[in-house]
C-alpha cells in the first residue's frame, strides 16, 4: 500500500510539473489570449484527457515544420519567381482603391480585371460544369481538395482524369488526408497510369481526427492556368442532392476564368511542396487575350507566406468598408472577437447586418458554441436566421450589394487560424445581386430565431453552449 501511494504520489508530481511546463510554454508562445486561456482551462479542468487532447490538437510541432519547409522553399525556389510575380502594385480609385490596397499590403495580391466568372449553386449544378472543363484540358490539370471520395462522382471525375492522362496532360491530385476517403486500389490505378497523387500531411487512424489541426481545408481546382473552380463543395455525392443523401446540401462554389486564376497556381504550387517536398515551376505566359468580360476579381489564400490569418484580415476589411448591408451564409459561426465586435458595431451604427446558418449543423460542437454567439448579435440588432431544409454549407459574403466573396473559409477560429483555406473576392455589382438572390431564396426555407426562445433553453443547454464558448478558439 505505502509502495502504490509512493508511486501515485510521483505521478501526480510528475504530472502537475508536466502541465505547469505546458502552461508557462503556452504563455510565451504570445498565443491568441482566447486561445491560450481554452487551452490551460482544457488542461486543467480535464486532468490527464486534457494533457491528451493538447498534445493531439494544440502542439505546434506540425506548424514549426511547415514553417521550417516554407522558408526553404522561399530562399531556394520561389524568391526569383516571386520578383516576376510581385508586379508593382496597381493604381485604382474609389472602393477598389481600398480593397487594393488591403490585398496587397496583406499578401502582395492584386485585383484583376480581365475575368470572367460564373457562381454555381449545389454540386448538381457545379459537377457538369467542372467535368466539361476537365474535358478540354490540354496541358495540366491540379486537384487541391479537402474531401475527394471514392462514390460516383469521385469515381467520374477520377475516370476522366485517367483518360486526361492518357492524352498527355499532367495531372496532380492533392488530397487532405482527414477529410478524404478512397481506396488503395483507386490511388494505385491512378499512378499507374501516371498521375501524381499525394495525401497532405497523413495521420494515423484518420477516421479518429477529424479535428485534427492544420488541415488543408481547399476546394480548389486549376487547368491549364487560364480555368478555376473553388468554393465550398467537396467532390463527394452528398453535395449532389440527387436522393443518395438524406440531407439536402445547400452550398455555393465558383468557376473564374482569367488573370486571377493565377493566384490559385501559386497557392497550390506552395501545397504540392508542404506534402511532397518537389518544386513545381508555375506557367507564367497563359494568354488571357480571349477573355472579354471585366470582373475585378482576387484569389487570397491563408497559410501562404508567413501569415495565416490572410483570409481573416481581408473579411474585417470589407466588413469594416459597409455602409448599408451586410450578408453573410456559413454553416458555423464561432468568431474571434475581433470579427464579432465589427459586426455588432456595424449593426449598432445601423447597417443591416443579416446572417443565415444551419439549424441543424453537422457539427454539435459548433452548433453549441454559436448560440452564445448568436444571442449577443441578435441583442445588438444583428438579424439572424436559421436555415432548416438541410446543410447550409456555404460560405458566402456580401458587401453593401456590390463586393462579395465565395471561398471555403467558415466564420470560425479553424479557419481563420488553423486550416488552410481559399477565398476569391470580387468588386462587382452583378455577381453580388445573383448571392443576394440566392440568399433571398434560401430565406424562404429559413426562420428569424428569436432571442426569447434562446434565453429560454434549458439550463444544461446553456451550459453546455458556455463551456463550448470557452474552447471556442481551439474547436
Amino acid at each position: 500500500m505505502d509502495e502504490f501511494l509512493s508511486l501515485n504520489s510521483v505521478f501526480i508530481v510528475f504530472y502537475y510539473f508536466t502541465v505547469s511546463v505546458l502552461v508557462i510554454l503556452i504563455i510565451l508562445e504570445h498565443r491568441n489570449p482566447g486561445k491560450a486561456f481554452a487551452y490551460i482551462f482544457l488542461l486543467l479542468l480535464f486532468p490527464v484527457v486534457g494533457l491528451v487532447l493538447y498534445f493531439v490538437f494544440g502542439f505546434h510541432y506540425q506548424k514549426k515544420v511547415l514553417y521550417k519547409r516554407l522558408r526553404n522553399y522561399h530562399n531556394d525556389f520561389l524568391k526569383n519567381i516571386q520578383l516576376k510575380r510581385n508586379l508593382p502594385k496597381k493604381e485604382f480609385e474609389g472602393t477598389l482603391e481600398k480593397l487594393s490596397d488591403l490585398f496587397y499590403n496583406i499578401d502582395r495580391v492584386q485585383f484583376s480585371e480581365r475575368n470572367e466568372v460564373q457562381i454555381l449553386f449545389n454540386g448538381e449544378s457545379k459537377f457538369p460544369v467542372v467535368l466539361q472543363e476537365l474535358s478540354k484540358a490540354k496541358k495540366f490539370i491540379y486537384l487541391d481538395y479537402y474531401i475527394i471520395n471514392n462514390d460516383d462522382i469521385g469515381n467520374e471525375v477520377f475516370n476522366l482524369l485517367l483518360e486526361k492522362a492518357k492524352e498527355g496532360v499532367i495531372v496532380k491530385v492533392l488530397y487532405d488526408d482527414v477529410g478524404s476517403t478512397f481506396s488503395r486500389k483507386r490511388k494505385e490505378e491512378l499512378r499507374s497510369a501516371g498521375i501524381e497523387i499525394h495525401s497532405y500531411m497523413p495521420v494515423l487512424f484518420s477516421q479518429f481526427a477529424h479535428k485534427a489541426n492544420y488541415r488543408n481545408h481547399r476546394k480548389m481546382m486549376l487547368i491549364d492556368g487560364f480555368t478555376g473552380f473553388l468554393g465550398g463543395i467537396n467532390i463527394s455525392d452528398k453535395y449532389i442532392n440527387n436522393g443518395s443523401d438524406k440531407v439536402y446540401w445547400r452550398d455555393t462554389h465558383v468557376m473564374i476564368k482569367g488573370e486571377a486564376t493565377t493566384e490559385m497556381q501559386f497557392l497550390f504550387i506552395n501545397d504540392w511542396f508542404y506534402a511532397t517536398g518537389k518544386k513545381v515551376s508555375p506557367v507564367m505566359d497563359v494568354d488571357f487575350s480571349s477573355i472579354q468580360e471585366k470582373t475585378y476579381a482576387c484569389v487570397l489564400g491563408s497559410e501562404y507566406g508567413s501569415n495565416f490569418e490572410t483570409i481573416m484580415e481581408a473579411f474585417l476589411g470589407l466588413i469594416s468598408l459597409a455602409k448599408k448591408e451586410i450578408i453573410i451564409t456559413t454553416p458555423y459561426f464561432v468568431p474571434p472577437v475581433t470579427i464579432l465586435q465589427l459586426l455588432k458595431i456595424k449593426a449598432k451604427c445601423g447597417i443591416k447586418v443579416k446572417l443565415l446558418l444551419p439549424r441543424k449543423p453537422d457539427i454539435k460542437t459548433a452548433f453549441f458554441a454559436s448560440h452564445s454567439y448568436i444571442s449577443e448579435m441578435i441583442e445588438s440588432g444583428v438579424e439572424v436566421y436559421a436555415y432548416t431544409k438541410g446543410m447550409m454549407h456555404a460560405k458566402t459574403m456580401v458587401i453593401d450589394k456590390k463586393i462579395c466573396t465565395i471561398g471555403s473559409t467558415n466564420f470560425d477560429q479553424r479557419s481563420f487560424s488553423l486550416n488552410s483555406e481559399v477565398n476569391a473576392f470580387f468588386i462587382n455589382r452583378d455577381l453580388s445581386k445573383k448571392l443576394v438572390e440566392q440568399f433571398n431564396k434560401d430565406m424562404k426555407n429559413a426562420y428569424l430565431i428569436d432571442l426569447t426562445s434562446l434565453k429560454n433553453r434549458p439550463w444544461y443547454k446553456k451550459g453546455i453552449s458556455a463551456a463550448a464558448r470557452l474552447l471556442a478558439p481551439i474547436l
